[in-house]
């Protein structure tokens, strides 16, 4: 799914690039989009940092024959190379190839990392507590919200590509609605985790004192984490084209890179394979 939305977003961010080239012999791709030279020093360590966390992503998966959690890692990867490529940019910022290669890994790779907590949610109501503690059926979770994704995705991709055209204005319009349905959606994903936390601590069952209770505080604490991106990237689209946000590089850093590196990397510890196996001992998570 994430590889179907990255194919569609190119084939609508190739047109706009090369328009945009056609249309503006005087300014570079980078200077139109970031105004700001990328940093290659960045770059190279942001690229680094997350090649090491799909290793070892990918040796937490392996090792568990977690195969579930695929999405992770690879996401990871997609974010690593993403970078790598963004440090070419430097040197050839006027290369419809090197950017759109770039800004799509970086802009669409995270997309995995949400559905990675989407199915563990699933999976940690279904083995561990009782699906009816959930609003909808934890099965259907990751599926229902993945496709959410995929069309915020599809949409955020499309509108920053048309950021290169005359209808840049629209396309920074369509990019936010992207961001926004998608901090809406991840939002209620939350709530809907923090409902069934809630149901729990009712029933009397105490995460502590349970197996699998270290799910919650790290389902909770990378979910956080992915909501910083979320709200920063709406509130940076919110702004606009020239925003101080948009044509800023740390806060891209700082606000998105960061939080993202974060929430992901705290699986490596606690990798919820497990946590999975066990089922608390109530009657009621065993109906």
């Amino acid at each position: 799914m994430q590889w179907f939305s990255l194919l569609f977003s190119l084939s609508a961010l190739v047109g706009s690039v090369s328009a945009a080239q056609d249309g503006n012999n005087d300014e570079t791709i980078v200077q139109m989009v970031y105004n700001y030279n990328p940093s290659r020093v960045a770059a190279a360590v942001t690229g680094s940092l997350y090649l090491l966390a799909s290793a070892c992503l990918f040796a937490r998966l392996f090792s568990n024959r977690a195969w579930w959690g695929l999405c992770l890692p690879v996401g990871s990867m997609n974010m690593a190379i993403g970078f790598f490529i963004r440090m070419g940019l430097q040197q050839s910022p006027n290369s419809p190839m090197l950017f759109i290669s770039q800004h799509l890994m970086i802009l669409v790779s995270p997309s995995a990392f949400l559905v990675f907590n989407y199915i563990l949610y699933g999976r940690f109501v279904t083995n561990c507590v009782n699906p009816r503690y959930s609003w909808i059926p934890p099965r259907k979770v990751s599926t229902w919200f993945s496709i959410g994704d995929l069309i915020t995705s599809l949409t955020q991709s499309i509108g920053a590509g048309m950021q290169l055209s005359k209808t840049a204005k629209l396309g920074v319009n369509i990019a936010l609605a992207g961001f926004a349905l998608q901090t809406v959606s991840f939002a209620l994903f939350i709530l809907l985790f923090l409902h069934v936390y809630k149901r729990i601590r009712t029933d009397g069952i105490s995460p502590l004192s349970e197996t699998w209770g270290p799910i919650v505080p790290t389902l909770l604490f990378s979910s956080a984490m992915f909501m910083v991106r979320c709200i920063y990237r709406t509130v940076e689209y919110a702004q606009g084209s020239g925003g101080y946000l948009m044509t800023h590089e740390l806060w891209l850093y700082l606000f998105a890179t960061l939080p993202f590196f974060i929430g992901i990397t705290i699986y490596i510890p606690f990798w919820p394979s497990k946590y999975l196996a066990a089922q608390t001992d109530l009657p009621m998570s065993k109906s």
